[in-house]
């Protein structure tokens, strides 16, 4: 089973209940401090953790998309920094991260362990630069299992105090084949951040949700994918713990957030 934290029965515990999902060169410290007693959660990254994941988003820059771009030989001092800024918005922080070489990154997510409340590991990116590294969202293959499992164990002989989330996304490979896949590594991760993905529609596929949380329900979901009313949110906390937005922070939809938050404590 996975290790019993105490942040977990925090996270059970929050009042809030929407999420700021990571946006790649978006969601960082300074950015999340500005949404202050908005979320109960805020997802910073996602941040490079080695070398080859450092140069493809290089590269995708490079494209005109955002990325986080750092010295790595600085990267300590720089999400420590990111994490405590980050907690200036009174919500728990969780680091969105991604690499290739699990021996490079292990120092740098102990060091994450120490300040943040949660570590996610990306299995969701679907940039082309990530995904021929073998990773983001590749890894929820059936052929990338053990390599995704060669991970989490080699975090989890870390001994860090904070859960380890999954950033994942729905529609890349089919139930039955995820389902397979996380229950080969369930025993190394407490909770499941979940793209609704839905290819070629403009809603989330909540089937494919209820589907996860059916069988994970020991774990705690977050469920994402084109909320931004209060209906939405409602619809997709009937399969997940929380949920989390991206696209109507950016555009400054937020007044239904606040509402919603204080329906839910006068509940």
């Amino acid at each position: 089973m996975p290790k019993k934290l105490s942040n977990i029965c925090t996270l059970q515990n929050r009042d809030k209940k929407i999420v700021l999902a990571p946006m790649a060169g978006i969601t960082n410290g300074s950015f999340c401090k500005k949404y202050k007693d908005l979320f109960g959660i805020v997802c910073i990254g996602a941040y490079d953790l080695d070398k080859d994941t450092q140069r493809s988003s290089e590269k995708i820059v490079k494209r005109g998309r955002k990325e986080f771009l750092y010295d790595l030989d600085e990267f300590d001092n720089l999400i420590k920094n990111e994490i405590n800024e980050a907690k200036k918005s009174n919500a728990l922080v969780s680091v969105n991260v991604r690499f290739k070489n699990i021996d490079e990154a292990l120092p740098k997510l102990k060091t994450i362990g120490k300040y943040a409340d949660i570590i996610e590991l990306n299995c969701h990116c679907r940039q082309r630069e990530i995904t021929e590294l073998g990773i983001g969202q590749e890894l929820l293959k059936k052929e990338n299992s053990d390599i995704l499992k060669n991970f989490l164990i080699k975090i989890h002989q870390l001994n860090l105090k904070v859960p380890i989330f999954l950033k994942i996304r729905a529609n890349f490979v089919s139930t039955d084949e995820l389902i397979k896949n996380l229950n080969n590594v369930k025993t190394y991760f407490n909770g499941l951040h979940v793209d609704c993905f839905n290819p070629n529609k403009d809603y989330p596929d909540l089937e494919y949700l209820k589907i996860i949380r059916d069988n994970f329900n020991d774990k705690i979901i977050i469920g994402n994918n084109s909320v931004k009313s209060i209906k939405d949110a409602e619809e997709m906390l009937k399969y997940s713990d929380f949920v989390s937005v991206a696209r109507c922070v950016l555009s400054g939809n937020i007044g239904w957030i606040k509402n919603f938050n204080n329906n839910c404590a006068i509940k």
